[in-house]
Order: structure tokens, then C-alpha cells, then sequence
């Protein structure tokens, strides 16, 4: 079974293959106060059970984090929007949501994506929102921004 482990800070997932009957707990670092969780579950895992178990049939794409919530500092046309989400959820849901708190039309959102403030690279909305958030935080910031730039 394949594991694709998302922590804290780091965009990249650590990804192995483990058995199936391997106790959560032992293929697992987690720092004091860490938990695991599914991605897109908001229910954390017991990591005292297999792997099977835990997952009980979702793939294995598993979020880390020592926070209950993360607040997401959204900055778009010059205002800025906190959008408070769960660690495990994924960045295509705090575009989702950002797009509502601004109010912004399906039609106006078409070519929103998210990035990092200062940055030129789109962030991946597969990934869980843990990945952009700093050690040790609750929070990150992200810009949502149009690809599509009309000419004048």
C-alpha cells in the first residue's frame, strides 16, 4: 500500500510503500501535539491501529499537523479575507471559499488560483492546506490572483 505523508510546511508529500498491517504509530514521526489525519477527513486517525484500518479504503494521502483549524490570510485586489479551514482539507476548497468570501461571480472566478504572496508559481490545489502553513503556526497567507490578464 502506498502512503503519501503531507506535514507542516513542506510542499513535497514523503511517499512509501508500507504493508497493510503496519500499526499507524509506527511508520509515523509526529512531533508533541501532532495528528493525523486522512486528506479531506477531518476526523483525526488512531494511530495505535494497522494502516488498513485506519484508512479503512480511502487512498493513503494523510495531513499532519498540531492545529485543529488553520486560518488562511487570503489577499485579493488590494483586501485581504481569513478563511478558516481544517489542516487536512485541500487548497481547491480554500479557493472555493476565499471565492465566496469575496463574493466573486463563477464566471469571474474561472482563472483564480492561489499563491504564495510574492510568488509566480500556482500551488497545487490537490494538496492539503498543511503544506503551506509554517511550523509551529495556525496560519499561512495566499494570494488569489487571475493567470488570465486582460490587455487594454
Amino acid at each position: 500500500m502506498r502512503i503519501h505523508k503531507f506535514t507542516a510546511g513542506e510542499a513535497v508529500a514523503q511517499t512509501r510503500e508500507v504493508e497493510p498491517d503496519v500499526r499507524l504509530g509506527d511508520l509515523l514521526v509526529l512531533e508533541e501535539g501532532e495528528k493525523v489525519f486522512a486528506v479531506d477527513d477531518e476526523a483525526e486517525l488512531d494511530v495505535t491501529v494497522t494502516v488498513e484500518a485506519a484508512l479503512a479504503g480511502r487512498p493513503g494521502h494523510l495531513a499532519t499537523s498540531a492545529c485543529r483549524q488553520i486560518a488562511v490570510t487570503v489577499g485579493y485586489a488590494g483586501a485581504d479575507k481569513v478563511v478558516k479551514v481544517h489542516p487536512a482539507i485541500r487548497l481547491r476548497q480554500v479557493r472555493k471559499r476565499a471565492i465566496a468570501a469575496f463574493g466573486i461571480s463563477q464566471a469571474a472566478a474561472a482563472d483564480l488560483v492561489l499563491r504564495l504572496p510574492g510568488a509566480t508559481e500556482d500551488l497545487d490545489l490537490n494538496t492539503p492546506v498543511t503544506t503551506i502553513v509554517p511550523r509551529r503556526t495556525c496560519s499561512a497567507m495566499v494570494d488569489l490572483v487571475h493567470t488570465v490578464r486582460p490587455q487594454g
